[in-house]
This record gives structure tokens, C-alpha cells and sequence, in this order.
């Protein structure tokens, strides 16, 4: 069971984030706030399933309360995440992120190009976070460890919590990709293709409509209203970090994906792990039914509706993030206090 929140109620009496950066002067507040804390990180790698690279950014703190886990969504990496680390810091929590395989600064499965959204496996990316929690994570003891995901992180961890209960204390999924939105494709049509194409040989082929990142305009973008947030990823961080750049997915990666959320939904009375879970109004790329679907069956969970929000609640303008950020912060001070 779930409780439903209309964020718009809560607008006027939670107060904005203490560490927020607002839109206002976002540019230099970002240069002298967020990077000075990022570039304090440590950076590293390891080595995932089937022996894939993968890199990964810790902030680790001294008398720490525990642990977040903070996962990207499709063609992100974590860089495009250090803004919401440093929002966190008041509670007290070590903060590592990883890249998921074929995203980032992490290895990529396709060699033709590095641009392709692929992965022969789902569990792949399951079994990366697995080793990535026991191996790194967990090589300094905490008392708690909690998630933090967005989309494709919160399918990859609706599917963790449904293979290993008892790891993770609590965990926020932001727009979890437990239903994507196929568009014009009814579902079962996107899936067809996708499963023929496959079978054909044609898995690491981009699907119907897909390719390279096109040249990036505000004005056709569907994910965030905060142009300020927006800039700094698609004009800032990737044109510094070409390495970084991935986009269309293909007809494997769309097949094994839909796959994985059916199967997440399918087995959500699995997950014992108390969930937070975030619901853009205006979102394009998760259906609202998956989520709906995800918080009946789970054990404990609660879904906040943000009004007003696109897709990436975490890049979103300051009225609709600082919202979102409240609810988060006061959802973890459960597990901590």
C-alpha cells in the first residue's frame, strides 16, 4: 500500500533545501560551491560482470550516518549528479556513485559506437551494482546504506531489491523506468519489434528513430523546465567530457529493458525495503501505471506526485526540485534519526 502526496500542498510549508544552489547566478554558484565539493571526491574503478570496466566517484565522510548510492539514468553519468551530493550533505552521509556499463566514463559494449545505448543482459547491470556495493561500498563498514536513483537506476534497483532484501535500509526512485513510455508504439508493438529485431541479429542496431545526439536545443527538450540546469549538462559537462557522450538506444538494449520492468512490476511484493517513490506530472518516458503498479505490490512505500515536473525531477527549476528535495531529505531523516 502507498500514500499519495500532491506536492503542490506542501509547496508554501517545506522549506527550500539548505544547500541548494538556486537558478539565480546558477553558473557561478556552481563554480564556487558544487565543483570545489566534487573535485574533493576520490575517483576510481572496478571491475564489474563479465569484466567490464566500470568508474565510479566517492565522498566519503568522517563520523558519517551511512551511505547513499546514487544512481544515473539512460545516456547520464555521474558527473551530471555531483549538484544533488553536495544538496545531501546535511545528512551526513558517505555519497558514492557509480557509471553503469556502456554510460559515462564506464567501459562500453558496443565497439562499432560508443554512442549506442546497449547491454546484452539486464542482470548485468544488477549484478554490476551488487559487486559495486560489496566490493567498494562496503569496504568502509556503515551502519545504513540507502539508494538514491533516477529512472533506469531505479529500474536497476527495484530489481536489486527484489534479488537481495536486507542490503539497502531505504531507497528514493525518481521517475523509475519500471514502465517505459514507447510514444506512438503501443507496448506490445515496441516490444514485437524490438524481440524480431533481435532475434534477426539486429540487437546493437539503434531502433526506429534512434541515433546519435543531435545537436542539443532548449526549446525541443522534454525532461526539465530549468534551462540553468539544462545548459550545464548538455552545453558544460559533455562538451568537457566528450568520453561521456551516449544516446539512442537499441533494439536489445529497448527488448531486455522492457523485459526487466516487466519483471520488476511482476515481482515488487518482493521488495521489503521501505520506498520513496517521486512521479513527474509531465513525463514522457515512464508510464505513471508501471509506478502505480511497483508501489501496490511493494511492502512500504510512498509516492510523491510533483506537480509540474518533467521527467528529471533532480534537474529540475528550483520550485519543483526544492520540493523534491524536502520530501527526500525528510524521507531518509526516518532511517537516520
Amino acid at each position: 500500500m502507498y500514500k499519495r502526496i500532491i506536492t503542490a500542498l506542501l509547496l508554501l510549508a517545506l522549506p527550500c533545501s539548505a544547500l541548494a544552489i538556486s537558478e539565480n547566478d546558477y553558473a557561478d554558484q556552481y563554480q564556487s560551491k558544487v565543483l570545489p565539493f566534487y573535485d574533493n571526491g576520490s575517483f576510481s574503478q572496478f571491475t564489474g560482470s563479465g569484466d567490464v570496466l566500470l568508474r565510479y566517484a566517492a565522498f566519503e565522510r568522517d563520523n558519517e550516518t551511512g551511505a547513499l548510492v546514487i544512481l544515473h539514468g539512460k545516456s547520464e553519468s555521474y558527473i551530471k549528479y555531483a549538484e544533488v551530493a553536495y544538496d545531501l550533505q546535511e545528512l551526513g552521509l558517505s555519497c558514492y556513485l557509480m557509471d553503469a556499463r556502456g554510460f559515462g566514463f564506464s567501459e562500453r559494449i558496443t565497439q562499432d559506437d560508443p554512442q549506442k545505448v546497449y547491454v546484452d543482459h539486464f542482470d548485468d547491470y544488477v549484478e554490476d551494482l551488487k559487486i559495486f556495493i560489496d566490493t567498494v561500498v562496503k569496504a568502509k563498514p556503515h551502519s545504513r546504506i540507502f539508494f538514491l536513483t533516477h529512472s533506469l537506476g531505479g529500474l536497476i534497483a527495484a530489481r536489486y531489491l527484489e534479488k537481495y532484501p536486507g542490503d539497502i535500509t531505504a531507497a528514493v526512485l525518481s521517475s523509475p523506468m519500471v514502465q517505459m513510455d514507447t510514444g506512438s508504439f503501443p507496448p506490445a508493438v515496441a516490444y514485437a519489434v524490438a524481440d524480431l529485431a533481435t532475434a534477426l541479429g539486429r540487437g546493437t542496431d539503434y531502433a526506429i528513430g534512434q541515433g546519435q545526439r543531435p545537436y542539443p536545443y532548449f526549446y525541443s527538450d522534454t525532461v526539465t523546465h530549468s534551462y540553468a540546469r539544462w545548459w550545464k549538462w548538455e552545453k558544460d559537462l559533455i562538451p568537457a567530457n566528450p568520453e561521456i557522450t551516449s544516446y539512442g538506444v537499441t533494439y536489445g538494449w529497448v527488448k531486455r529493458s522492457m523485459e526487466a520492468g516487466a519483471l520488476a512490476r511482476r515481482k515488487a511484493g518482493a521488495i521489503e525495503t521501505p520506498l520513496l517513490v517521486l512521479q513527474a506530472e509531465e513525463d514522457f518516458f515512464v508510464r505513471p501505471e508501471g509506478l502505480d503498479m511497483l508501489c501496490d505490490r511493494a511492502d512500504d512505500c510512498t509516492k510523491v506526485f510533483c506537480f509540474g515536473s518533467r521527467h528529471e525531477i533532480f534537474q529540475e527549476a528550483d520550485m519543483i526540485r526544492d520540493v523534491a528535495l524536502a520530501n527526500i531529505k525528510s524521507f531518509l531523516w526516518k532511517f537516520i534519526d
